[in-house]
């Protein structure tokens, strides 16, 4: 077996062990704040606002470009998000004023590889707030907007696995990967941040910074929406249309 089968292992041994009681315990105990309660009523609302979208203009929709920071690829055994970071757009503007940037605290002590690969600290941590606050304030932050992710796949999906440990409603947003948008319309293999960032000869900023890959990601969507108006592309289902979601 390999290190990384060995670390699979040893951290599925670990979750289904210890971990997962604790992380029960620690849910039990956030139910009784108002914070999760407030929680349930965002995420109610998220859902119920997604067919409003489909065919909205995109030069008049609000979009919020995100990204998590997390201990790992794996939700469902205990990997946990460490930080939210996020910009708006109005069409395809962007606009600079509006960012959101939060640090979480995970119950798991946080590895010094994932330290060293976010650049956060100890000192980050114990000021942080927990899930259920910080993802309270980033919706209250992107509500009544269209969320944008590189890739959805991965940011969208590791949300959903989270909140559904948490016993919270299913989180079923409108959103774009732009990611999969990159592909199907610039028709390249290569379409990961870096190589966008490098293609459109955006300013690199520090990766794995969340709020500084939200920023990225912007620049990114913002020529791609150029691109989608070249094509004719004018609303939300035409988009998703043509990244194939």
């Amino acid at each position: 077996m390999n290190d990384a089968g060995f670390n699979v292992g040893y951290r599925l041994i670990k979750y289904y062990l210890w971990h997962r009681y604790l992380f029960k315990k620690q849910v039990k105990k956030e139910k009784k704040n108002p914070s999760y309660q407030k929680l349930i009523t965002m995420l109610k609302e998220f859902e119920e606002e997604k067919p409003l979208y489909q065919q909205q203009q995109l030069d008049s929709c609000t979009f919020t470009i995100f990204d998590l920071e997390t201990t790992g690829f794996f939700p469902e055994i205990g990997d946990e998000i460490v930080s939210i970071g996020a910009i708006k757009m109005q069409g395809n503007k962007i606009l600079d004023q509006k960012t959101f940037y939060e640090v979480i605290n995970p119950l798991q002590n946080v590895s010094l590889e994932t330290k060293r690969f976010t650049g956060l600290r100890r000192t980050d941590f114990i000021k942080a707030k927990t899930l259920p606050v910080g993802l309270k304030d980033f919706l209250e932050f992107c509500k009544g907007t269209i969320l944008v992710a590189h890739p959805a796949s991965f940011d969208i999906n590791f949300l959903q696995k989270r909140i559904r440990k948490w016993d919270l409603p299913s989180f079923e947003p409108e959103y774009i990967d732009s990611y999969a948008l990159a592909k199907e319309l610039l028709n390249e293999q290569k379409c990961y941040l870096d190589d966008l960032v490098k293609k459109f000869q955006i300013s690199e900023k520090t990766r794995h910074h969340a709020l500084n890959d939200a920023i990225m990601t912007a620049e990114v969507f913002q020529e791609l929406l150029i691109l989608c108006k070249e094509k004719k592309v004018e609303t939300i289902s035409e988009l998703h249309e043509v990244a194939g979601i």
